[in-house]
């Protein structure tokens, strides 16, 4: 019997089972190769920017929260008289929302230690606004409120009205007792009728002469010197120029509808402009003359003035001096 060739090497190396090594690992304590045991899989690392994306999103989330937890009124005060005209939750403690005070028409607080008037820009349907006797600094949250009609802020730490620039709706405006002496942005607010600015810094008077519904204007104790241009405000009826510093009244005499002029505590020694339009008007129509209050009460009033005092009473004009 014959026998088969013995395999050649390759041919036993071919036919040898092929082992699957396992991997080796380098440990890297003791700088060798080992075999792992077992096949742990392995979880993917997190990168630096998907560490940044989830810190980003968590104080987002933490951000979005303190917002929602805000005060509407950041001023507990200005909260508390808010408070009092939304009836839904005048007795409650529960927070205001800005569809409570979205149709507010009106909010009066006078002498309740406000300070900060945040909040009252989502009173967007505010009409009537008096804050007197307060601690007011800053007009900023009334710059949009364009149905603001009477504004009153009298005795209160305001210094710049540029706020109010575009408050067109504006009416009535009391800001006596404050600290202004910058007035410009009062210029453009031509629908105003009643202006109190007594007792301020203010020396120039000239935005005041571009508004020409006003018929009643408080220029109390402001030091003024002069009131060059008034005479262009041809609907004013109620003129207080108390205790400033006037010497001359020729601004004055085209004034043809005053019904009351107080110009007490000034340094008036003539007053021959008022005497010239009162006697004018006497000797025309009489509208004007037999129906004005003059008070000249303070002033030094030189011989000739006191004649024209005598004058005016003449002309029908009640005069205080």
């Amino acid at each position: 019997m014959s026998r088969s060739a013995p395999p050649s090497p390759g041919d036993r190396t071919a036919r040898l089972p092929v082992e699957k090594l396992p991997p080796l690992v380098l440990n890297i304590a003791t700088l060798r190769l080992t075999t792992p045991t077992t096949n742990v899989p392995t979880k993917p690392m997190k990168t630096a920017s998907s560490f940044l994306a989830a810190s980003i999103a968590v104080f987002s989330a933490a951000g979005t929260l303190a917002a929602a937890d805000a005060p509407l009124f950041p001023d507990k005060k200005l909260e508390a008289a808010v408070r009092r005209y939304v009836f839904e939750k005048r007795d409650t403690d529960k927070p205001l929302v800005e569809a409570d005070v979205a149709n507010l028409s009106t909010i009066n607080a006078a002498g309740a230690g406000i300070t900060n008037l945040a909040g009252l820009e989502k009173c967007k349907a505010l009409a009537m606004l008096e804050l007197p006797g307060n601690k007011i600094s800053d007009l900023a949250p009334l710059k949009g409120l364009d149905r603001l009609q009477f504004l009153n802020l009298a005795h209160n730490q305001v210094e710049d009205v540029a706020p109010l620039g575009s408050v067109k709706a504006l009416q009535y405006l009391e800001l006596s007792n404050n600290k202004l002496k910058n007035i410009e942005p009062l210029a453009g607010l031509t629908n105003l009728a009643s202006v109190y600015l007594s007792t301020n810094q203010i020396a120039n008077i000239a935005p005041l002469t571009r508004l020409p519904r006003v018929s009643s204007l408080y220029l109390d104790a402001n030091g003024l010197t002069h009131v060059a241009g008034l005479g262009e405000l041809s609907r004013l009826t109620m003129l207080s120029l108390d205790n400033n510093q006037l010497t001359d009244l020729g601004a004055l005499e085209k004034l043809g509808r005053l019904s009351m002029l107080f110009l007490r505590t000034n340094k008036l020694t003539d007053i021959t402009p008022l005497h010239n339009a009162a006697q004018r008007d006497f000797k025309g129509e009489k509208r004007f003359a037999p129906f004005l209050q003059v008070y000249l009460d303070g002033n030094p009033l030189s011989s000739s003035a006191k004649r024209h005092v005598t004058a005016l009473k003449g002309f029908g004009t009640r005069v205080s001096n």
